[in-house]
């Protein structure tokens, strides 16, 4: 866990990238909370009172511990965090799944974080039996590591979010729209097993950006058809130097006929080998990061 944290607090934001800048796995987490905004708790709906009670408090700690500042209780901060929990009985246990939205003052939605949470529970119990303390801490954690790594620009601060840099489109900036995916129905979205990714990164990385990408309304396929678009990505270690090495993740957008679309890019500096094991919260910075350039070059779901 330590390691994890590690690698998650070295993953901030820097330039790089094929034609155009990129953006780092954390760099949109400055974005809302470099002008110290805070978000209210809204009562978490779904869960027996007790677990909404720990949850809030364990989410105002995790918080703390990820520049991200919760309060409870909505009518105190400029947003609010609203969470709905359901549980559900699993083979292998109980499976918490959880979805939080961050509205702003007018109730318009801001950004949403979703996941699960699968706890081990004698078979026939009451799914939420099994949710104890460790749990509470592993969902607080999850939501507000994807939430540091979500919020959008344009809320108090600079953002250095991922650009997606369009095929063709010399020296991109930040302020740069990629072209346009034809405007057509289309039957969804392939997320093809990353390339590259050490640890279980072609597993959780693949899993982390297609539920990212369902989040933000784009229909996912489960395999070829007509009319489906498809996301390759792909990672790259540099050579380690001074117990240190350069990470790069790009992530390939193609039209039904293969024709490149674009790329959304992203480059850091990690300890050596800290990402050979499981990728965990850091999986979900870099798809949550990378995921509002990719919709930007999917045409509209119709």
């Amino acid at each position: 866990m330590a390691l994890a944290a590690l690698a998650l607090a070295s993953l901030t934001a820097c330039g790089g990238g094929s034609g155009g800048p990129s953006g780092g796995f954390l760099s949109s987490a400055t974005s809302l909370f470099s002008s110290s905004s805070k978000v209210g708790i809204a009562p978490i709906v779904g869960t027996p009172p007790q677990v909404a009670q720990d949850l809030t408090d364990a989410l105002v700690t995790a918080g703390k511990d990820r520049n991200v500042t919760l309060i409870p209780g909505t009518g105190k901060a400029p947003y609010t965090l609203r969470g709905y929990l359901v549980a559900s009985s699993e083979k292998s246990g109980s499976k918490i799944s959880y979805i939080w939205d961050v509205t702003d003052a007018q109730g318009t939605r801001v950004t949403r974080v979703s996941g699960d949470e699968v706890i081990a529970t004698r078979s026939g119990a009451d799914p939420w039996s099994g949710v104890d303390s460790a749990a509470i801490r592993s969902i607080a954690g999850k939501t507000t590591s994807q939430l540091a790594a979500s919020l959008p620009k344009g809320r108090g601060g600079g953002s250095s979010a991922p650009v997606a840099v369009s095929e063709g489109s010399p020296a991109a900036t930040a302020s740069a729209a990629p072209t346009s995916a034809p405007s057509v129905k289309y039957a969804g979205v392939v997320v093809a097993p990353v390339a590259g990714a050490p640890g279980d990164g072609q597993r959780s990385l693949t899993t982390a950006l297609k539920k990212r990408l369902y989040a933000g309304g784009v229909k996912l396929a489960n395999g070829p058809a007509v009319n489906v678009y498809t996301v390759k990505g792909s990672v790259v270690l540099g050579d380690a130097s001074g117990g240190k090495q350069s990470i790069r993740i790009d992530w390939l957008v193609l039209d039904p006929t293969g024709k490149k679309l674009g790329t959304v890019s992203q480059q850091n500096t990690i300890p050596k080998g800290a990402l050979n094991g499981p990728w965990g919260a850091i999986a979900d910075a870099a798809a949550g990061a990378a995921a509002s350039g990719i919709i930007k070059l999917l045409p509209k779901s119709s």
